[in-house]
């Protein structure tokens, strides 16, 4: 009876599900290199060390890793700072520790470490979850060790931090933040391509348009308020547009040769003038118009345009929040061209590949891609088998056992086995965010969520990568490739989740 309560909140699922995953990741990084596949068994071998000290360290008190997680966040922020001054400088990147036998990234200690102190912050029962100061305190958090990573700069690691913003969303913060990173990358990857006044300009007109169209079909006073406050913070923003274009035309201009900044001979009609201006003119009159019929039926001024209602408070808050989120938007893309010269040359390429396609940079940054697609796609249905892999033995992809380690997977055991591993990763995935809303405690809670999407990023992104789905960043597929410190990271990730779940599940006894 006693051994049965003392097992009970052990997920063996997820422990068998992790075992099976790091024991098939060593094999493909063995096919590749079978020293290193070696090496990886012998970090695996040392990661028992890291699981026995984490248990040590939860024994000594019931909520060891919520009360410590402020120390260390902080040891983690002095880390980040530190190897900016004494870290090595890899592809680019100053970005590691290196100790001889095996490098340290203290960005995957930044990951666990805002993990651990954003659950702390967010369970603290003083905490209003929809309060300004705790949205702006939360996106401090992450901003802190995310500011520090652009500066060695690792883009592939500043991308995973959005998942806290996925966990925060569970806790109750509005679905829109979830959208902050894809709409900054979407535009980002707008500004580098096409001219940025015409971007701008096209986001400003195409959100002016969809104001009158839902003018037209609602009648909620409340929306046709907040569509008001859009229509003044477009105002401001086309009048802020058209200065701009008028007296510093340059702004926003890519000279790099390789910036896939071209205007096709149908666009060039395409005058920022007139559409600023039809805009602004739009927006002026549709803002009157709402304020006229939605006073219509007031007694008082039946007929009065400019009305109390057209200056309430609601209408003014979403004036002031539309025009600032305008004018973000516009330092976004104006500064991307500058953000894109000051990114090291194969990054550049590896952004322009995603359009371009990978041969026309065959010979550079579109090399590993090119030959990566080749090896995926020679496996055919059930692959060469394992060891078996012809480009893999070539060695024509670099850093196969690292970033590309799919494309491993993909030539020696096919579409079938591809496709198996991609389900089974997956349900792998589902089990965390499973044990992560089972959890009663809203520490263990957002901390499990926050695994579940550090995986779900580096899965979906990798595996994307390797297929030309999304430009190169360097992320690594979780228990598959090669490196001692990222193996340790991803099973301290699972080895705290599965320790706070066995205490969540214990107090239930």
């Amino acid at each position: 009876m006693s051994q049965n309560r003392s097992l009970r909140g052990i997920d063996w699922t997820v422990i068998i599900m992790c075992l099976m995953l790091i024991a098939f990741g060593i094999m493909n990084i063995y096919s590749v290199e079978p020293d290193k596949g070696e090496r990886q068994l012998l970090f695996f071998g040392l990661s028992f060390i890291v699981i026995i000290g984490l248990l040590s360290l939860s024994s000594i008190t019931s909520n060891f890793f919520e009360v410590y997680s402020p120390i260390l966040y902080l040891g983690a922020l002095i880390l980040l700072v530190a190897v900016l001054i004494f870290g090595k400088e890899i592809n680019g990147a100053k970005a590691w520790f290196n100790f001889g036998f095996v490098s340290f990234q203290p960005a995957e200690v930044a990951k666990l470490a805002t993990g651990l102190v954003l659950a702390n912050f967010i369970s603290s029962p003083s905490v209003e979850i929809n309060s300004r100061k705790t949205i702006l305190t939360a996106f401090g958090i992450i901003a802190i060790p995310v500011g520090l990573i652009l500066m060695q700069p690792d883009l592939g690691s500043v991308l995973v931090f959005s998942a806290f913003i996925v966990a925060l969303y569970r806790e109750g913060f509005s679905a829109w933040y979830i959208f902050i990173p894809v709409i900054g990358g979407t535009l980002f990857l707008l500004s580098i391509s096409y001219p940025t006044y015409y971007v701008l300009t096209g986001i400003g007109f195409l959100t002016s348009i969809i104001c009158l169209i839902t003018i037209g079909f609602t009648y909620n006073r409340k929306l046709l308020k907040n569509v008001m406050g859009i229509q003044m913070g477009l105002v401001a923003f086309f009048i802020l547009l058209i200065l701009l274009q008028t007296f510093f035309p340059e702004l926003g201009a890519i000279e790099d040769p390789t910036a896939k900044q071209y205007v096709k001979p149908d666009v060039l009609a395409f005058n920022v003038y007139f559409y600023s201006g039809l805009g602004l003119v739009i927006a002026i009159l549709s803002a009157l118009s709402v304020s006229y019929f939605i006073l219509r039926d007031n007694a008082e001024s039946p007929y009065k345009m400019l009305s109390a209602e057209f200056g309430s408070n609601q209408s003014y808050e979403a004036a002031i929040i539309s025009t600032v989120i305008f004018f973000i938007v516009s330092g976004i893309s104006l500064s991307s061209s500058k953000i894109y010269s000051e990114l090291p040359k194969h990054q550049q390429e590896r952004i322009m590949v995603l359009f371009e396609g990978e041969k026309k940079f065959r010979d550079t940054s579109g090399y590993n891609l090119l030959y990566s697609k080749t090896a995926i796609g020679s496996g055919d249905l059930l692959g060469k088998g394992y060891l078996q892999g012809t480009v893999k033995m070539g060695k024509f992809v670099p850093e196969q056992s690292t970033d590309y380690i799919f494309c491993t997977v993909g030539e020696e055991w096919g579409f079938v086995g591809s496709t198996l591993l991609v389900i089974f990763y997956g349900l792998f995935i589902l089990r965390i965010y499973y044990l992560a809303e089972n959890q009663r405690s809203v520490f263990s809670r957002f901390f499990g969520y926050s695994v579940a999407t550090i995986f779900l990023i580096h899965y979906f992104i990798n595996i994307a990568m390797v297929m030309g789905l999304f430009p190169t960043v360097g992320i690594p597929l979780p228990f598959f490739s090669y490196g001692g410190s990222s193996l340790w990271a991803f099973i301290t990730l699972i080895t705290i989740l599965l320790i706070l779940n066995y205490k969540d599940k214990q107090s239930l006894i």
